[in-house]
């Protein structure tokens, strides 16, 4: 039977293309150990939406040295959780489906750690779309942490015998399809496509925090829309 494998950083409310990935693979290998990136990323911050544009929400967090740290060392710094919240319940309100989803958002716990936090969301999101995907993280398997990246993934995609691996078009700048060939893997990409969905505050905006997904269209119509968009 066809295996397939993914991999993601454990990313902050992270963007419909992220779980539309998720969805369509067998095996998703969370990098709670890789490093965490020194400059702006979505690790800890991405977009929402309200009545002047698309907002940033970010967490704060602690900075050690040079920036040298992996995702699972990384603290936040107190008093965002209060301030993220304020600003979902101020712009979506008015959702559809605010009051299905956002008392689940308020009800994820108090965490010290950015990887730990990211993941309850990305997990709350798992169970609200009813995924099956197999989710692992990547520190249970500290044999593959000092190889360089694609020999990492093909040494996740032997472990699981999974015989393709699906990547998001921004990682064909680091592949080696070479690499993947000599293993026999197949090397296949995701190049998700937002379908324009209802949205509060005007004229659609494409790849926001899937919060806005949610709270517009609710679990169900979600699902259905990441099943649909992207092209393999």
């Amino acid at each position: 039977m066809a295996m397939k494998l993914a991999v993601h950083q454990p990313n902050y409310l992270p963007w419909p293309g992220y779980f539309s990935k998720m969805a369509r693979c067998d095996i998703f290998v969370i990098l709670d150990t890789v490093q965490f990136p020194r400059g702006c990323s979505v690790a800890n911050r991405n977009l929402i939406k309200t009545p002047q544009g698309s907002q940033m929400l970010t967490i704060p967090v602690k900075r050690k040295g040079l920036g040298l740290q992996r995702y699972a060392d990384v603290l936040v710094l107190p008093g965002w959780e209060k301030k993220h919240l304020q600003a979902l319940r101020l712009n979506y309100a008015k959702a559809p489906y605010f009051a299905e989803i956002f008392p689940r958002l308020e009800s994820l716990p108090d965490r010290e750690y950015l990887w730990l936090i990211n993941y309850d969301f990305i997990r709350l999101v798992y169970d609200l779309l009813r995924l099956e995907t197999k989710l692992v993280f990547l520190s249970s398997f500290p044999q593959f942490a000092d190889r360089d990246k694609n020999e990492r993934i093909v040494a996740l995609c032997r472990h699981f015998s999974a015989d393709s691996y699906l990547s998001g078009t921004g990682g064909a700048a680091y592949h080696q399809p070479e690499t993947f060939e000599k293993h026999g893997l197949k090397l296949e990409y995701l190049d998700y496509q937002p379908i324009p969905y209802p949205q509060l505050w005007g004229n659609f905006i494409p790849n926001l925090s899937i919060v806005d997904l949610l709270f517009n269209c609710g679990a169900e119509r979600t699902r259905d829309l990441l099943l649909k968009g992207g092209q393999e």
